[in-house]
Order: C-alpha cells, then structure tokens, then sequence
C-alpha cells in the first residue's frame, strides 16, 4: 500500500507530475467478510501499456552480437503479449528506436541487410518467447515509407531450440543459423546413413530445420534467389513455415516446388505492393 507511480502530467500548460497507489484495498462482506487488495485501475493502464518495461531473457541478452538485435529485442518483449503485437512507423522512427546513427545504412537496402534481416535471424535464433517478422507496410514509388514488424509468441519446440542454442559456444552459431555447419561423423555413422538412403527416394522434401540454404536446399534456395525479389531467403522461408505449418512437411518433389515457387513469388508481389 506505500507504494505509488508518479508519471508525467499535463497541469494549466505546464509540464507536471501526477502521482498515484499502485494497489487499493476494498472490503466486501458483512462482519466475516472479504479484504480485498488490486491494482488501482491507473496502475493497470500503466502496466498494460508500458513502453518501459520489460521481462527480458539474461542469456538471450549477452548472447547476441548485434546492437540492433537487441534493441528489436526490448521493443518485441514490451508488444509480444499484447493482442496486436504489431509495431508500425516510419523509417525515420524505426531507425530512432533501434538506434542507428544518422548517416548509417542511408538506403533501405542497406538498412534491411545489416540491420533488420541480421537482427531478425538472431532473435529467432536465440529469443526463447518469441519470433520475429518484418514487411514493408508502405512504399511510395520505390521508397519505403512505412515498416511493420510483427512478434508472435514460439511454439513450444521453438522455445527450447532457443534456449539450447544459448546454452552453446558462441563459436559456430552463425554457421547454425545460416545452416551451413559441416557435420562430422565417423565411418560407422556414414555407412549406416549410407544404407538408409538407399530404401528413401531421393525426391525434394521441406528441411527438417527449416532453414533453405543455398548450400542444404539448393533447389529451394535457387527458387527463392529468382523469384524472391531481393528479399532474404529465410525471411521468405520462415513465412512459408508459418503458413504452412502442417502442408510443407506434406508436399514432395514438383509439388513442393511448385507451391514454393508460387509462395515466393505471391510474397516479392505482396511485399512490393505501395
């Protein structure tokens, strides 16, 4: 009950503060009745919408080695709960928000390779609550006007890929990401892999992991490289996993590169739209 929120306040003109309890007690009930405690309703209009606060993850946090990444971070934990956990704004606040110098990455390009994208895959790969997804909302001619990133909540098995990746070396991880690690296996392991290749087709199947990389799926990688419209391959590929949660496991060889080939091309349409 001692303790209270003070937050600036309009007062006549002038520039004031406002302070109120965080908690209000009530008592329902006759003599054996009820003492009640809640957040005042201030509190929780505060707390809702706080552009301050956030539950952040200490190990996702010292992993990454982007300053922008973290900066996406903090802005993905305070939106993730929310019921539209969208943040829209120009490129002129987007690059306020993740504090990129003026005079840095002038050109959308530039700015969607080294900032955006690098810190879009290290947040999937490393933030155990939730994932990311960025598009652009509006485009005069060829200049981008406005951005949307969107944060949704991982699936369970999402959550514990993230954590164990925090739990590795740091040595190797973009190799992980970019899903261009060299196993290495010993003779028994190759025969026995060898041998259970020779009863499975070799036909096009969706990646395990979910990663197309032009080394892993070439085939997949080349369709997304022509048809993609410069957009990132993974960034077309971890929409395509969201929307085909359950078909891309289903579909194989011309019918998988069909739908791919149709996918990215809808998305380089879409994404090009004004």
């Amino acid at each position: 009950m001692g303790i209270f929120f003070a937050m600036p306040d309009q007062v006549e003109g002038d520039q004031g503060r406002r302070t109120f309890q965080m908690i209000e007690e009530t008592f329902e009930g006759g003599e054996q009745g009820w003492l009640i405690y809640r957040f005042t309703r201030r509190a929780r209009d505060l707390l809702k919408d706080s552009e301050a606060y956030a539950l952040l993850h200490r190990a996702t946090v010292l992993a990454f080695d982007s300053k922008y990444a973290l900066e996406l971070y903090q802005l993905g934990a305070l939106l993730y709960r929310r019921d539209v956990p969208i943040w829209r704004g120009d490129v002129a606040t987007l690059r306020s928000k993740l504090g990129v110098p003026e005079g840095t990455y002038g050109s959308f390009a530039d700015l969607r390779r080294f900032v955006l994208d690098a810190a879009t895959a290290e947040i999937n790969q490393l933030v155990p609550q939730f994932s990311v997804a960025w598009e652009v909302a509006k485009r005069r001619g060829r200049k981008v006007t406005e951005v949307a990133i969107t944060f949704r909540r991982k699936a369970p098995i999402a959550v514990v890929a993230a954590e164990e990746e925090n739990e590795r070396h740091r040595a190797g991880r973009r190799a992980r990401r970019e899903g261009t690690v060299e196993t290495v296996v010993d003779p028994a392991a190759i025969i026995a892999a060898t041998a259970a290749s020779l009863s499975v087709s070799d036909i096009l199947r969706w990646p395990a992991d979910d990663q197309v990389s032009e080394y892993r799926t070439p085939d997949l990688y080349a369709i997304g490289l022509a048809n993609g419209g410069g957009h990132a391959i993974q960034r077309l590929a971890d929409q395509y996993v969201r929307v085909r949660s359950d078909r891309r496991r289903q579909l194989r060889g011309d019918a998988l590169r069909d739908d791919w080939t149709t996918w990215v091309k809808g998305c380089a349409e879409k994404w090009a739209k004004p």
